[in-house]
């Protein structure tokens, strides 16, 4: 007979009836009820991300749909592959949705900082160049501009632009500007 520590459904039984219970898990329970999402960023994400920061779940089986949910831990260490450097993040649901299933694939977007009604540029056309940030403008040349909040789609650009500015996108570059590789910048 096996008796647990806490309430919980049975995930996996390592073993059989009469078999003996060696050193690892015989039996593995889970709390159903308190599903998280155990998510890997990259090193150079991860100095971004806080405990409590806001986050979206996706989940595979369910298109269309999005989750909230919270920032709960950053491991301390990080995993290697090859090459590449990257820390589990655990993202608790604040309300996770009705037969979720372990082991369920999920996508995970933590917003680490947010601008309303921001000139946005694609983050391609943005050069660093002699410690600022540049842009080429149609007719205008190479213009000096400030940033404010980068993704890895698009950067804001809090002034060096105003809005309508034709800004050239670098050879083929692909971000839905204009035919003729120009972008107008935009309000988000």
């Amino acid at each position: 007979r096996i008796t647990a520590p806490a309430d919980g459904t049975v995930l996996s039984v390592a073993g059989g009836v009469g078999d003996e219970a060696g050193t690892g898990a015989f039996v593995t329970l889970g709390d159903l009820d308190e599903l998280q999402v155990e998510a890997l960023f990259t090193e150079s994400d991860i100095g971004s991300l806080k405990l409590g920061q806001r986050a979206t779940i996706t989940l595979a089986t369910r298109e269309g749909k999005k989750y909230d949910g919270t920032v709960t831990h950053i491991a301390p260490t990080a995993t290697t592959t090859g090459q590449l450097v990257r820390y589990g993040v655990t993202i608790a649901f604040d309300e996770a949705p009705a037969d979720l299933l372990v082991g369920q694939t999920a996508t995970v977007t933590v917003t680490v900082a947010q601008s309303q009604a921001a000139l946005y540029l694609p983050a391609q056309a943005v050069r660093t160049k002699d410690g600022g940030a540049r842009v080429t403008v149609q007719g205008g040349g190479e213009r000096v501009v400030t940033t404010g909040v980068r993704s890895d789609r698009y950067v804001e650009i809090t002034s060096g632009l105003a809005e309508n500015d034709r800004v050239v996108l670098p050879t083929g570059a692909t971000t839905g500007g204009f035919p003729d590789g120009t972008w107008p910048g935009g309000l988000s």
